[in-house]
């Protein structure tokens, strides 16, 4: 009996029941596929070859680099190279560069040229084949955007903090100027209340003057010859001279308190300046404070109001002895001078020995309400109103001061700002 051979094929379907007969034709499909996923992918994919140059690049790559398919296959890799010497490449970011396809890794913030000549900000993944010949695969991931998106994040970011920070300094500065005329206010109720007590004090003060000049009169003689007599006598005469001086102190700040006008007169600068040192002159002895006198011979009279002048004087003396007293040497020196100058004008300086003053302290010494004083010795207003005060008699004030060296303030004011039209 003859037995039918049957053809290779065959023998081959029956060893594998026909799965592998179209293994070209899988491998086709499969090969499609993934070109497709290559070609469809979101994020750009370029493969460069070891030498160095672009083997395949997908739409994605296509559209960020500006370049065609088949314009970029086959060039070097460095043509994505931007030139810092002709394109601005963002800080804290690096051109691409050949090495990096060499290297598997992430590198952030690698600058491109795109073909139009912009530079855009990538994030390049770069993944090796382990054979010798087989190109890398470089995955560009764009993050221009999201780079400018960060970067006005910290510009925002930057500008809020600044805002805040400036609204917390105003509103330091608010509650500051807030407590500052409260204390004002608390200083001009105190000043009214300071002259109507000087006015209830001066006459039981009167009262009192008045019974120890009796007493002179009628108990003094009584007890001539006796014991003790001369020590009575000069007791009765201590009492008198003191209310003498109480009362010269009251009638002063009767007449400092009240309002003041804009009365102007002919005004002995001298007479202003030993007005404003009997307020202070306790004060002084107190803390070992000398006052020395500089006077022009012969000192013109000018043309304003003494009540503002004194006050303009106090405030300088106030300040030299703030500032003698800060020094901690428990003594010092005020030196006052006077003099005639060129064109009608005088001058007038207050120089002390004290602390002195820094750059940031002196640029700010006429400003309102600026102090370096504790809470309670002090509102920033003295320096302040006697500028205004100058000013208005058209003068000028200037400080020179330097730190642990003293201070000086120079006053120049004409003999009449009439004539200054």
């Amino acid at each position: 009996m003859r037995i039918a051979r049957k053809s290779p094929v065959e023998k081959h379907e029956c060893k594998c029941g026909g799965r592998c007969g179209g293994a070209g034709a899988a491998d086709a499909a499969l090969e499609s596929k993934y070109r497709i996923i290559f070609e469809q992918a979101s994020d750009a994919i370029v493969t460069v070859t070891p030498d160095g140059l672009v083997d395949a690049v997908n739409n994605a790559a296509e559209e960020m680099t500006g370049w065609l398919k088949n314009e970029l296959k086959g060039k070097p890799v460095t043509d994505l190279v931007p030139d810092p010497d002709r394109v601005h490449i963002p800080s804290r970011s690096r051109p691409l560069a050949r090495e990096m396809f060499k290297i598997p890794g992430t590198y952030e913030d690698v600058a491109i040229l795109r073909n139009d000549g912009y530079v855009r900000l990538v994030e390049l993944s770069v993944r090796l084949v382990q054979t010798a010949d087989a190109p890398a695969l470089a995955v560009l991931r764009d993050m221009t955007e999201k780079k400018r998106m960060e970067r006005e994040l910290i510009t925002k970011h930057a500008e809020l903090r600044n805002a805040y920070v400036q609204l917390e300094k105003q509103n330091a500065e608010r509650e500051s100027m807030q407590q500052t005329l409260v204390q004002a206010g608390k200083m001009a109720a105190l000043g009214e209340l300071a002259a109507g007590i000087a006015h209830e004090l001066n006459q039981p003060l009167q009262g009192i003057r008045g019974y120890a000049q009796e007493l002179q009169a009628v108990a003094l003689p009584l007890l001539r010859g006796r014991e003790g007599a001369s020590e009575s006598e000069a007791c009765l005469r201590e009492v008198i001279s003191s209310v003498d001086k109480m009362a010269s102190i009251i009638d002063y700040l009767r007449a400092f308190t009240r309002k003041s006008t804009e009365h102007h007169e002919e005004t002995d600068v001298h007479t202003a300046i030993e007005e404003a040192l009997k307020m202070l002159a306790r004060q002084f002895t107190a803390r070992g404070i000398r006052v020395e006198r500089g006077f022009a011979a012969a000192l013109p009279r000018i043309y304003a109001n003494p009540l503002q002048l004194e006050q303009v004087f106090i405030n300088l003396a106030t300040n030299a002895r703030d500032a003698i007293e800060a020094a901690g040497r428990g003594s010092g020196v005020i030196r006052i001078a006077t003099r005639r100058l060129d064109g009608r004008m005088i001058e007038i300086s207050f120089s002390d020995d004290g602390a002195g003053m820094s750059e940031r302290t002196r640029s700010k010494a006429f400003n309102p309400f600026f102090t370096t004083k504790e809470v309670g010795k002090g509102m920033g207003l003295g320096l302040s109103l006697s500028y205004g005060m100058v000013s208005k008699l058209h003068g000028s004030i200037v400080v020179e001061s330097e730190l642990g060296r003293g201070t000086t303030f120079v006053i120049r004011l004409p003999e009449d700002f009439r004539e200054l039209g």
